[in-house]
């Protein structure tokens, strides 16, 4: 049986109710996937998000085996938080349990904090910080939020008593050495270090110059395997690492043959 990878390292199944994303990632695999298929023209398309108002017209939800993740194709933002907020609430009412994924905008996650409180049981929260420099963070994730508020988003959700993760999928330079020990107090389950997936493919570089190269390059050195090892070798024994299927690949670790959480 091959291993599963992806969102289903995490989840069993997945909620979106908008097409499209204001972070514009450069490595966005969904945006890249809309591209291909010409279901976009281009990235200033995907950056304008459209909501899914038959989706967030729905009454109900029903209850679901294993964890939902939501959301997987775009992110919970200043723009969007007060439509996803009802949402995701009738999914925890149907007793389903969540893997709520973001780059943490500070404000949105109070407001998920207060609106979520009767049920923190339900919820883990998975929040993506793959640096803490901020110039790395900008030009690969130009829309999202800064280090520190990210940080303190963690640190926020941490000390009201949620369930929270931090995903470093991509991790982008050397500093993940020291942002693995820096976030671990406020992880209650888990740290999931990853690598920058098919940039060739995802990222449009036709109007690049030498500076984003560069940046690109800069990437691709930390990650290449014997940097891999040593990234690994480094947090190997550390009970909150995880390690997501493009590393063990190349340490040459078993992938997981199903997801799972305990929340």
């Amino acid at each position: 049986m091959s291993g599963v990878s992806g969102t289903k390292e995490w989840s069993s199944s997945s909620e979106n109710f908008q097409v499209g994303c204001e972070h514009g990632c450069l490595y966005c695999y969904a945006r890249a996937s809309m591209l291909r298929f010409g279901r976009i023209r281009d990235a200033a398309d995907w950056e304008t998000p459209v909501l899914n108002q038959k989706k967030l017209r729905r009454k109900a939800f029903g209850f679901r085996e294993g964890v939902v993740m939501i959301p997987t194709t775009h992110d919970l933002t200043p723009r969007n938080i007060d439509v996803a907020i009802p949402y995701i609430c009738k999914l925890l009412k149907a007793g389903n349990k969540l893997l709520i994924v973001s780059k943490p905008h500070f404000d949105c996650v109070i407001k998920m904090g207060v609106a979520f409180e009767e049920y923190k049981n339900q919820i883990l929260f998975r929040f993506t910080i793959g640096s803490t420099n901020d110039t790395v963070l900008k030009f690969f994730e130009p829309g999202a939020p800064s280090f520190q508020e990210r940080f303190e988003a963690l640190k926020w959700a941490h000390s009201h008593e949620f369930a929270t993760s931090v995903s470093s999928e991509p991790y982008f330079d050397a500093t993940i050495i020291d942002l693995v020990p820096m976030l671990a107090p406020y992880i209650t389950d888990a740290h999931w270090l990853g690598l920058l997936r098919k940039p060739e493919l995802r990222i449009d570089t036709r109007k690049w110059g030498p500076k984003e190269w560069a940046m690109l390059e800069s990437v691709k050195s930390v990650q290449d395997s014997e940097s891999v090892h040593m990234l690994y070798n480094t947090f190997k024994d550390n009970d909150k690492v995880k390690w997501k299927d493009s590393i063990k690949k190349v340490i040459g670790l078993p992938a997981p043959e199903e997801a799972g959480l305990d929340i």
